[in-house]
């Protein structure tokens, strides 16, 4: 039988983004962010999502809130790491204008295996006790019993996003993914998903990927999306293809901070026709100097 091409456009495979939805994405500070897809999200605009992100993010969730996407976040590390404050996410949580759902590094890691592994929850161990997260984030944490041994411990609950967007350097036409330079979870994440995007810097031939399966990190099976997507993480970096934009992440940073994001989205997001307009406004001069050897 032969194998159905899982390749779309970026609007196509994005449309099933729905307001409502909780969406998932990968990418630790500004490794391997799918910020095309996030602008694609705005674009559209969705409304009223719930985003879970990696215990190390900021920028995507800064962009969505600015944008008026966003109904709640789940919160381990939220910020633009060297560049400061995400200046967004901060005004979002004191003005109350989104709900948080604050956890702990191992919170959200140990709450996306339990979605990958179908179980409801994780067991914790008890010095949760010691900190105010149970407190602060019922929803997160809740203190339960060992059935084994009677002793205290605390239970995360198995987090399983509607749809999971996740950017790679390659992948073939039926999904199956290969990320160079980095894991940030995307396994994981794949498998907790409903429904699972992949954008990928290029995609290559399926006879590359039976030539060294071992490489694959994310199996086509479960993907149901494939968009190429050439720079997709700018303005983040995409490991082994090309680093971070340091003076555009600047001045969205400043941007933000000043309340005028707004401007940045007029200009980056909402300005361009496409992700191939979006490039020319960045510069080919720019980007192929961005590049890294591989």
């Amino acid at each position: 039988m032969e194998r159905t091409s899982k390749v779309k456009s970026l609007a196509a495979a994005f449309a099933v983004i729905e307001d409502g939805m909780s969406v998932r994405m990968p990418g630790t500070h500004y490794n391997s962010v799918p910020v095309g897809g996030v602008r694609q999200i705005i674009r559209q605009g969705a409304r009223n999502l719930t985003l879970m992100p990696t215990p190390s993010a900021g920028f995507a969730a800064d962009m969505l809130i600015a944008a008026g996407c966003l109904d709640a976040v789940y919160c381990s590390f939220l910020g633009l790491e060297f560049m400061g404050f995400a200046s967004n996410v901060r005004r979002a949580a004191e003005q109350k204008t989104i709900t948080i759902h604050e956890s702990d590094e191992a919170g959200l890691v140990m709450g996306y295996k339990a979605g990958a592994a179908g179980i409801p929850y994780m067991p914790m161990p008890k010095f949760y006790r010691l900190n105010d997260l149970p407190k602060v984030s019922p929803n997160m944490f809740r203190e339960t019993t060992d059935p084994f041994s009677g002793e205290i411990c605390y239970a995360v609950p198995a987090l399983r996003p509607d749809v999971a967007v996740i950017h790679v350097q390659l992948c073939d036409p039926f999904g199956n993914a290969r990320q160079v330079g980095g894991n940030h979870m995307e396994s994981v994440i794949a498998k907790a998903a409903d429904h699972v995007i992949i954008t990928t810097e290029a995609i290559q031939p399926v006879e590359r990927t039976k030539a060294d399966p071992v490489l694959t990190t994310i199996p086509g099976f479960i993907v149901d999306s494939v968009v190429e997507l050439p720079y997709g993480a700018h303005p983040a970096s995409c490991p082994a293809r090309y680093n971070y934009d340091r003076p555009h992440l600047a001045d969205y940073a400043r941007l933000a901070k000043e309340a005028r994001s707004g401007e940045y989205l007029d200009k980056y997001v909402f300005g361009p026709a496409d992700h191939g307009a979006y490039l020319d406004e960045i510069g080919a001069a720019r980007l192929m100097d961005l590049r890294v050897e591989y």
